[in-house]
């Protein structure tokens, strides 16, 4: 299963139970959480393993691994969250027994900005909505961009929307969504 892609508070990401937790970590770790709770959540979608694989490879390959700390401070499995904040990559401990991967969304703008420039591609909503829809080639048939295109179009279009709203990214999968039960 993919990463799906929401912004918003962790009472509207996760089941009552693990938010709970989730938000008393960031409570404890930040002191903010509670001020994106208002916020309305909003999916983006998923992005794809292989595509979150690529890209982070493919954005190391290009730049540098101590270019991208925020992209990378998620993990090969890519759960955890992007705060509005300017901070420094951190687990916390939760009682599920899976840290709490958070990352600086600022930081991850601008390691998106500087792939976007060494890619050549679009950093506006609009262009990156142009990525993500896969068009009909009169000769091949169905065509969509690269995986870890996808992935960077999908990534930075829910940044920019986390940054406008001032509130999380985060990227949960299976296993996160599970743990609350």
């Amino acid at each position: 299963m993919g990463l799906a892609c929401t912004i918003g508070g962790a009472k509207a990401t996760f089941e009552e139970k693990l938010a709970n937790h989730v938000a008393g970590a960031l409570d404890q770790a930040f002191g903010a959480e509670g001020d994106w709770e208002g916020v309305a959540p909003r999916h983006f979608g998923e992005l794809g393993d292989l595509g979150w694989l690529e890209l982070k490879r493919k954005a190391a390959e290009s730049l540098g691994e101590e270019a991208i700390p925020n992209l990378l401070a998620l993990g090969d499995d890519g759960r955890g969250v992007y705060l509005p904040a300017h901070v420094q990559a951190v687990s916390l401990p939760l009682p599920s027994g899976l840290p709490l991967r958070c990352a600086s969304l600022p930081g991850l703008r601008s390691e998106l900005a500087q792939l976007a420039d060494d890619w050549e591609l679009p950093l506006d909503d609009d262009a990156l909505l142009e990525i993500l829809a896969i068009r009909q080639d009169p000769d091949d048939g169905w065509v969509a961009d690269p995986p870890e295109i996808l992935t960077f179009a999908r990534l930075a279009l829910a940044a920019n929307e986390a940054v406008r709203r001032d509130c999380p990214l985060w990227l949960v999968g299976a296993v996160q969504a599970e743990q609350g039960e």
